[in-house]
């Protein structure tokens, strides 16, 4: 697979990702329902958990490990994350979760914005940022 650009990276987080919230709360209700059934989520907050968890823990494996370009991507049980994902802020308010979720998202950006361009060309680094980013914008794009 060929490597990622910073400007991929920042576009998709800076045009589709920045939208998600207006563009999910533009759909009708019904539309809504069906999207997040299609994603296995009950609630639009749950998805946002999801999206954020995935950040937070990339953004963190990134800052501690990711400089060390022979370190392998870390083994994930996906359901179990996505789980306890949805679980770690089930308290937390719709209107919260949308601040912590754009919160996030501008921490990525500063991120994927000041990573040096030796790390971010790390095959481990640049990888997980595909995941993080690109990939799972795929998986749950609207349409």
């Amino acid at each position: 697979m060929e490597k990622a650009t910073r400007e991929q990276f920042l576009d998709c987080l800076q045009t589709s990702w920045q939208h998600f919230v207006a563009h999910f709360y533009s759909l009708p209700p019904q539309e809504q329902l069906d999207f997040l059934a299609k994603q296995g989520y009950a609630a639009f907050p749950d998805l946002l958990a999801h999206v954020v968890a995935w950040w937070q823990d990339g953004a963190a494996w990134i800052k501690e490990k990711g400089s060390d370009p022979s370190l392998p991507l870390p083994e994930i049980d996906v359901d179990a994350f996505n789980a306890a994902a949805v679980k770690k802020f089930a308290a937390v308010s719709t209107d919260e979760m949308i601040r912590l979720y754009e919160s996030q998202r501008r921490a990525i950006v500063e991120l994927v914005s000041s990573l040096p361009e030796t790390i971010l060309n790390y095959d481990n680094v640049n990888l997980r940022l595909y995941y993080e980013i690109l990939s799972h914008w795929k998986e749950h794009e609207l349409n």
